[in-house]
């Protein structure tokens, strides 16, 4: 039966395959038929196997599809299965596998029909999307970020205190727009047009409400936020979150938006849709975010996820402070203070093995490989040293998208982690980091104070059962990859196996495909972390005190 079902399958594949377009087509075309490739599959294995899958797959994929509540689960799997047993084309072959991860997150997204993706609704060309809100690190200062399809003639908005109607206009000349290269064209879209203005908003006092309204038609665009503290305070509560994808961050999502009185901001480390440079799908993405982003200050770092066509979605569509923090203007690193924290983003993604305008995922290097960073970092930590000498209490946390040490069978940790860690744990040590976030393996991971050099553990400052770090010598390590649904299929801890005594606590994301996430709070001279998902279940919780 399994055989003769996998026959029909694969004569199914053939025909389908056979109707893709040469590659001389029109490109909006090509496009078209390509997505109706997918459509046809997907309506034919529906129609046949919904009811005959158990006789299909073998039971841990039958299980994984249960888990799955996404259409691109689904052809995720049975495309993987189906290349397994048939030869596609490798042209066709090829572009599959960059497209599965885009795939997984942007079936359910619908292209325009002229096969290009608009990051806007042209009917409504001035009408703002994927509103978002950053930080500079400056008392009472934002940055407003958003969407039109035209450029606007002029990029302003109104802020007025919560409840007034005393509004003082903000304008802008950062006005951004990017087009793809003539590397590998997306399936979802052959390019992309629309514009984001990034307008600065100053002057507000901290720990205020205010209220913003952007113009536009076919009506005005208006959301709730509270001024940042800059470094003015000594207490801060944000959530802390990463490899969080498209559809499958819904439950994350959400989940955040009933807790909008437990944090103030957000900290992404990296991978925020899976969309591989589909700009289209990173659209979608941005539209589900939005009602968070829009009112509680969302700051990100660059992950690989986000690194194809030269990361041209988040260069154009996000305000890093680089300037605020004295790096180079193109820099993909940055720092920023909100309370007693001193954030440091840094990069590893290696933008250099492809040319601006070329479609291609990046590879880990060491903070060195890139002009500029490890002596910009080198200055930001030491201007930093200098104020805490003045003031014990103030919190430094560095991250970037990946892990440095971390206990999962995996190139991630057996062969980057080391790499990655020659640059950055000599710098963490001598400027006392402490704390490192990152994600990018799919799994949560904290590991407790150690000599990077010996792997000895801090034994005395471990506390309370791993609870509680007493003035830790070494940073408190935390990879959090579990916020997206639609990436739990990984499976990396095994039961029973013995791991290193400095792994404190470890979650595998096949075990949680519900989403995870970590608010954290600092008062002084505590920090509280705690871990959760959608179910609202604590999985992990620590303090630090220094």
């Amino acid at each position: 039966m399994m055989r003769r079902l996998w026959a029909i399958l694969c004569i199914t594949a053939i025909a389908l395959v056979s109707v893709r377009p040469a590659r001389t087509m029109p490109a909006d075309v090509q496009v078209r038929r390509d997505v109706d490739l997918f459509h046809s599959f997907g309506r034919y294995l529906r129609e046949k196997l919904v009811h005959g899958r158990e006789v299909v797959f073998d039971r841990p994929l039958v299980q994984f599809f249960q888990r799955a509540s996404t259409q691109g689960e689904w052809f995720k799997h049975v495309l993987k299965g189906l290349e397994g047993y048939f030869p596609f084309d490798p042209n066709l072959s090829g572009q599959l596998s960059l497209f599965f991860s885009a795939l997984v997150e942007g079936t359910w997204f619908e292209p325009q029909n002229n096969g290009t993706c608009q990051c806007c609704d042209p009917s409504n060309p001035l009408y703002a999307y994927h509103v978002h809100i950053g930080m500079t690190g400056n008392a009472g200062e934002v940055v407003i970020s958003y969407n039109t399809q035209e450029k606007p003639p002029q990029s302003c908005l109104y802020v007025a205190e919560e409840h007034t109607s005393n509004q003082t206009k903000f304008c802008t000349e950062d006005v951004r727009t990017t087009s793809l290269g003539s590397g590998l064209s997306p399936f979802l879209c052959t390019g992309w047009s629309g514009y984001a203005s990034h307008v600065k908003v100053n002057g507000l006092q901290p720990g205020k409400r205010y209220t913003y309204t952007i113009p536009g038609s076919p009506g005005n665009v208006s959301y709730t936020f509270m001024a940042p503290y800059g470094n003015t305070t000594k207490t801060t509560k944000l959530a802390y979150f990463t490899d969080i994808g498209t559809k499958g961050g819904e439950p994350v999502i959400n989940t955040l938006l009933s807790r909008l009185d437990d944090f103030d901001y957000m900290i992404m480390p990296g991978d925020q849709s899976y969309c591989d440079g589909y700009h289209g799908c990173f659209d979608a993405y941005m539209k589900l975010i939005q009602p968070l982003a829009a009112q509680k200050p969302y700051m990100v770092a660059t992950g690989n996820h986000e690194g194809p066509w030269n990361f041209s979605y988040v260069r154009t569509n996000f305000y890093f402070p680089v300037s605020e923090s004295g790096a180079a203007p193109d820099a993909l690193w940055y720092s920023f203070d909100e309370g007693p924290i001193h954030f440091v983003m840094m990069n590893y993604e290696n933008y250099f093995d492809y040319p601006d305008g070329e479609w291609s995922m990046t590879q880990p290097a060491p903070i060195s490989t890139y002009p500029g960073q490890i002596e910009w970092l080198r200055r930001d930590l030491e201007a930093f040293a200098k104020r805490r000498e003045h003031d014990p209490s103030l919190w430094l946390i560095m991250m970037a998208h990946r892990p440095l040490t971390c206990n999962v069978t995996d190139k991630s940790c057996n062969h980057f982690g080391p790499i990655l860690e020659q640059d950055v744990f000599p710098l963490m040590y001598e400027y006392k980091a402490d704390m490192y976030w990152c994600g990018h393996v799919h799994a949560y991971e904290r590991v407790s104070p150690i000599n990077n050099v010996t792997r000895e553990l801090c034994s005395d400052c471990v506390r309370d059962n791993a609870t509680l770090y007493y003035k830790p010598p070494y940073p408190v390590q935390i990879m959090n990859g579990i916020a997206g649904r639609a990436v739990a299929d990984n499976d990396y801890f095994t039961p029973g196996v013995s791991y290193p005594p400095f792994v404190a606590q470890h979650y595998s994301s096949i075990n949680y495909p519900y989403g995870g996430y970590a608010l954290v709070s600092v008062d002084n001279n505590v920090l509280n972390f705690t871990l959760y998902n959608t179910s609202g279940a604590v999985l992990d919780h620590f303090r630090i005190e220094k």
